[in-house]
């Protein structure tokens, strides 16, 4: 079978509905500075979705891209009339299957699922994640509705199909995303998922924020947060099955393995992939980080306008490319650089200086990789080979990808000088 991290590859987040039935007050196209959203219609039409499959059928074929993931979003992509989704997801399957895999995702609230909705995303096979940040006076806060209702009980209902479905295999099995918040527990909020919800696979999302917000300080807030975390995730998954909670397993999987380590570094190389194209067709890179700096915005790319390589040619999509292959000095002499890769994007950008920054969690991503560390080491033991793993140069796709030929070589990173200091762990 082929692997989707070894040939070219490319997310496509499609703004598919860009109204919400919830006001979560950290939403970063809503309540941000930018309002990405004004000027747009509440639903994409059908003259745009098949603009949209036209202008991706003519990429896939020009970079030979051979997955293809777009993910339905919002806004909130279930507000979208049931037989509009449909169309599109028909629509996009009909003009690409015989170019490129296509592969469907759906992050949504939950709120609105019903056995309709079940019946479409069984149909076209969409892999769907529900947003859901803890038990109900943690999520209720973080996420009313309009009048300021919770909307734990809706999206837990709308968990509760998913997850019937997925255990009668008629959908793909369901994630959940999480926002950290320093102010809760992290123990709690992992327990309540695990054993409340019956979630195995779930990620903890850092917020967007770059050096221009103060959301991220002080960082000692974070790293307690994430200490309660990590107990009970290794407690947790060494008595019982196994928890993926990806920030975490990620990094523990590339320090196990030069393999996984390899399949790691195609996944932090190429960050800079994903495409947002909104409800008119206007063409960005990944609105999280457009949302950072109204400098980052342009509304005069379109699918009616650009071509794929002519949107990979621009000052913001090259400049994206050489963040992620020249890391600030401080981040490539960093012993967890292999796993770490300066960390997102968004969490690296200032005005001032664009991406040429550390990422504002460095201490919390500093903290993460000891603990993965630690757990390595008294798994499989071996500090030395750990060692070896991680001072290995990690290959970079960045500037080859999808066919960048008109990119500048960059030179090799210079690799750490100074002893490991892993603590060993007896």
């Amino acid at each position: 079978m082929e692997d989707p991290d070894q040939v070219n590859c490319l997310d496509v987040v499609l703004k598919v509905a860009e109204r919400c039935n919830l006001g979560c007050p950290y939403c970063y196209y809503f309540f941000q500075e930018n309002d990405l959203h004004k000027g747009s219609p509440a639903f994409m039409s059908e003259a745009t979705a098949r603009a949209v499959a036209v202008f991706l059928r003519r990429g896939v074929q020009e970079h030979r891209i051979a997955h293809l993931f777009i993910g339905l979003h919002g806004g909130e992509p279930t507000l979208l009339p049931k037989a509009r989704f449909d169309q599109i997801c028909t629509i996009l399957s009909d003009a690409l299957a015989d170019v490129t895999t296509v592969h469907f995702g759906m992050q949504t609230n939950g709120t609105l699922l019903d056995d309709e909705w079940i019946e479409l995303i069984a149909k076209h096979h969409v892999m769907v994640g529900v947003s859901i940040d803890g038990p109900p006076h943690i999520h209720d806060a973080a996420r009313p509705d309009h009048r300021g209702r919770g909307s734990y009980d809706a999206a837990v209902r709308g968990l509760r199909l998913l997850q019937r479905a997925a255990a009668d295999r008629r959908v793909p099995p369901t994630g959940v995303l999480c926002v950290a918040n320093p102010a809760h527990s992290g123990a709690e909020v992992v327990r309540h998922l695990v054993e409340e919800l019956g979630v195995r696979s779930f990620n903890l999302l850092l917020p967007r924020n770059g050096h221009d917000s103060d959301v991220w300080k002080p960082q000692a807030r974070w790293i307690s947060y994430f200490k309660e975390v990590v107990q009970y995730w290794s407690h947790a998954s060494r008595t019982g099955k196994p928890i993926r909670i990806h920030l975490m397993t990620d990094l523990l999987l590339g320090m196990t393995s030069e393999t996984a380590a390899t399949r790691l570094d195609r996944r932090r190389s190429t960050r800079h992939s994903v495409m947002t194209i909104t409800g008119q067709g206007v063409l960005g890179p990944d609105d999280n980080i457009m949302a950072l700096d109204k400098a980052l915005c342009r509304d005069d790319l379109t699918v009616h306008n650009t071509t794929l390589a002519e949107l990979f040619a621009t000052p913001l999509w090259r400049a994206l490319v050489d963040a992620v292959d020249h890391p600030p000095e401080r981040c490539a002499r960093c012993e967890w650089y292999r796993t770490c890769r300066s960390g997102d994007l968004p969490n690296r950008y200032a005005q001032a200086t664009g991406f040429a920054n550390p990422s504002v969690f460095c201490e919390t991503l500093d903290f993460l990789h000891t603990e993965m560390a630690k757990l390595v080491v008294q798994r499989d033991g071996g500090v030395e080979r750990l060692a070896e793993l991680l001072r290995t140069p990690p290959r970079s796709w960045a500037r080859d990808y999808l066919g960048y030929t008109a990119l500048p070589a960059v030179p090799p990173v210079d690799r750490p000088t100074k002893p490991f200091h892993l603590p060993i762990v007896k």
